[in-house]
This record gives C-alpha cells, structure tokens and sequence, in this order.
C-alpha cells in the first residue's frame, strides 16, 4: 500500500521532520514524528497486526451476520435487532469527539489507545460465560447483559480510535496509509474466509446447540480482539510537541464550530457521510430476510459470512490501490455505488430465485454479502483517509472527533430499519435504503480532493479563543 506527486492539506501544516535511513541525512514528511526508520518498519507491521486481528475478531461477532442471529434467537423483536448495530454505532463514535479534546498537545498517544482497549476486551470476554449462564432460562436477562457490554466495548473502542487514527497520521504519509489499509484489510478478510468456514461449522454442529454455539463464536471473538491489542503494543511512538493543549470545554466547542463555519469542504465531506449513513437501516436485515423470508438454514450465516470477507478481501485490495493513485474521493464515490447495489441485489433477488436450481439459491443470495464486504471497506480508505489528509496535522484530533461523532447520528438507522420492516416489509425498508444511497453518490460529486489542494487555496483558521 509507486506514490503519485499530491499537496495534501496536513502536509502543508505543521510537518515535523525525522531522520531517514543514511547517517546525518534528514527528510521531511507530513504529519510523521521523528522515528528511526526501524521503528517505522515496526510500527507499520503493528498497524497491520492489529487490523488484521481486530477485523478477524469482528468477523467471529459480525454486526450483519451472527449477531443479529444471536440477537433473534433470543428475541423476535426487529427493533432489538437492529439495536446491534445503533449501539455499536452509536458507541464507537460520540465519545470520539470528547476524546478529541482531552488528547490534545499529548505527545505520547499509545497508552491513550491502549488502556481503554484493555478494559473493553476483559469486558468483552464475559460474554461467553453469561450467554451461557443467562440465555436457557432468563434470554431476557441474557440480551440485557449482552447489550451493556456490547455498547460499553465499542464506546471504550471509539475513544481510543482517536488516538489510533491520530497517531498513524503521525507515524505514516497519506500513500502509507492507503497501503497499510488495504495490506491489513487484505490480511484480515484472507483470515475472514477461514472464519466464515469455523462459522458454518460452528452454527451446523449437532453437538453444540443454542446457546453452546455462539458462545464458543463470541470466545474466539475475544480472542482476537486481544490479539490485535497485543499487536498495537509493539508501536514505538517517539514524543512529539504539538504546542497544542485540552482546552476549557465551553472553548473547545466554539473553536469547534468556527472551524466547521469556516471549512465548506469540510461540511460537503460530513454531509455526503451522513446521507450514505442512513443505508445502515437495511444492513443487520439482509441476514434475517435470508433466513426469515428465504427460508435459508442458519448455517447458511458462514456463507454469507464467508462471501462478506472474500468482498472485503478484493475491496481491501482495490481500494487501497484506488485510494494509492486517485485519492480517497474516487474510493467514496465508489462506496456510494456499491452501498447502492446491496439492497437492489435485495430486492432482485425472489424475482430471480425461481430461475436457478435451488441448491445454488443460498450461494447466489451471498453475493448480496459480497457487496456488503466490499462496502464496508470504503469507510476506512474513503471518509476517514479523507479527513486525516485534509486536516491541519495540529487539528487533526479536533476533525477526526467530530466527523466521526457527527456520523453517529446514523446510530439510530438500524433501530428505524425495524421499525419499516415491522410496518411495511423487507421490500420497502430495501428500497428507503437505495434511494439514500444514491443520494449519498449525488453528494460526492461536489466533495473536493485533499490532494489537488494547494497552499494558497487554504482556507483561513479560525483563531484559537
């Protein structure tokens, strides 16, 4: 993850130097601390670690495959279903902007990434034992604990991406970072395949009955999600002065706004997130509509997952080498293509059923997951590596908390996507969610790309107060 010539936007600002592999030579990178370069080999290995661990452990608890199984077999509630998805949502990105302000001027960042990473995983490891103990007698109480620690894990997990994401835009130039991406995306989707068939094994199994079978799949989960803090430990981070400082938070959210007046890219950027935002609404309900209305076996949930990793595994790869040579824009427009084909295939799909031999019918539906892997690949190499180039390397911490806070008012979508299928059906909560996507395709046309920006087309920051 060859390097075209760009200007972005943070390496025009604030651009520490350090030292490059021969004796008494310096180079000048954006946004990079001073590292020796044996520490950048390692600190890139350590990135791609932890992608490819944590995507492997979110592929055992997969927010549009097992877990929303997991949630129906507890209750038929749709709206509860679709709380998985809000609340991990919801959790990984609010505390993100508050987290913003209290990093500010640290120039240290890895135990602010890993001390709360710590504490979510050992919480994340009690889900096993209480999924064990509570759901044969008490499936209320069960769903009750698996919730709290679902949203508590993921909101531990969003304050520590701040820093995460702060501290690779310190340690690696925009082209690393499209390739970090797609090598750890890539890396993790190839593990993913294997886990889509443990899966399948593990759902199909007459020897592991409900809720035997998802708590061995929530334990592996844990596992490597462990693993991939295990992996961010070897990050060796030198202190960097940013002359930077948390401020009073009454200051902090008017500088914060007057950088959200003064930056229109900025806003058009945000705006087309929070259209394609609202495509989360289907996402936890193609497995269900599978299942449910399909009449496909629950060990049908590997296949789809396993198509789900292959789609993230050619995205990864695409993707990156897409955002390597066009920029992270080209990647967003073409998630809004993709996060349009998803409920279109949906919706096609009964309509074609009859057509095949219905032995290929579970394997034809998985391509629905294919694009779901794919686009959700885009996130990572499209918005957020748009917001990490474009923002002042001083304020970075300040545009990463509140593009991603502000996103979280897709936390919400699932929930409402319960409520359409429970009024109206699959086909319409389908076609609500096309027509955002579409939108969202409309919005990227006008976001510009950090990298065709020059100095002098720099807009003026808003004074500190």
């Amino acid at each position: 993850m060859a390097m075209p010539t760009s200007v972005a936007r943070a390496e025009l600002l604030d651009t520490p130097s350090r030292p490059g592999h021969c004796a008494g030579h310096t180079r000048k990178e954006p946004g990079i601390g001073i590292a020796p370069r044996a520490d950048h080999r390692r600190n890139v290995l350590a990135y791609i670690g932890d992608y490819l661990f944590f995507g492997a452990g979110m592929s055992f608890a997969s927010q549009t495959t097992v877990l929303p199984s997991l949630v129906r077999a507890l209750t038929y509630s749709a709206p509860l279903v679709g709380l998985v998805s809000t609340l991990a949502t919801g959790g990984w990105l609010i505390p993100q902007l508050f987290a913003a302000n209290h990093i500010a001027g640290r120039p240290r960042l890895k135990s602010a990434v890993l001390a709360p990473a710590i504490v979510g995983r050992v919480l994340f490891l009690l889900l096993p034992p209480a999924l064990l103990l509570l759901a044969p007698g008490r499936p209320g109480a069960a769903l009750a604990v698996f919730f709290v620690i679902h949203f508590v894990f993921w909101a531990l997990d969003g304050v520590a991406s701040v820093s995460w994401l702060d501290l690779m835009g310190r340690l690696l130039t925009a082209q690393e970072r499209a390739r970090m991406f797609s090598a750890g995306m890539a890396a993790s989707s190839a593990l993913g395949i294997g886990v889509g068939i443990v899966v399948t094994v593990v759902l199909a199994s007459p020897r592991l009955s409900f809720p035997s079978n998802y708590a061995l799949l929530l334990a592996l989960s844990s596992l490597f999600f462990s693993l991939s803090a295990v992996a961010f430990w070897f990050v060796r981070e030198q202190p960097l002065q940013t002359g930077q400082r948390p401020l009073p938070w009454p200051s902090y959210f008017r500088r914060l706004f007057g950088v959200i007046r003064g930056d229109h890219d900025f806003r058009r950027v945000v705006a087309a997130q929070l259209v394609l935002g609202t495509c989360q609404l289907a996402m936890p309900f193609y497995v269900l509509f599978g299942v449910d209305r399909l009449g496909f076996a629950q060990s049908s949930i590997g296949t789809f997952l396993s198509f789900q990793v292959v789609g993230s595994l050619c995205a990864g790869l695409g993707l990156g080498r897409l955002a390597e040579r066009r920029g992270s824009r080209s990647v967003m427009r073409l998630w809004s293509v993709l996060a349009t084909l998803m409920p279109v295939a949906a919706l096609a799909f009964p309509l074609v059923a009859g057509a095949v031999p219905p032995a290929t019918l579970p394997f034809l539906y998985a391509v629905v997951f294919l694009v779901v892997g794919a686009q959700g690949s885009a996130n990572m190499t499209g918005f957020i590596s748009w917001v990490l180039e474009y923002a002042p390397a001083s304020e970075r911490p300040m545009y990463i908390g509140f593009a991603n806070a502000l996103s979280g008012t897709s936390l919400v979508m699932p929930i409402i996507g319960g409520l359409v299928v429970s009024a109206a059906g699959y086909p319409a909560l389908f076609a609500v969610a096309a027509a955002a996507a579409l939108a969202g395709l409309v919005l990227t046309l006008r976001v510009m790309e950090p990298r065709h920006r020059t100095a002098a087309a720099l807009p003026e920051r808003p004074p500190s107060p």
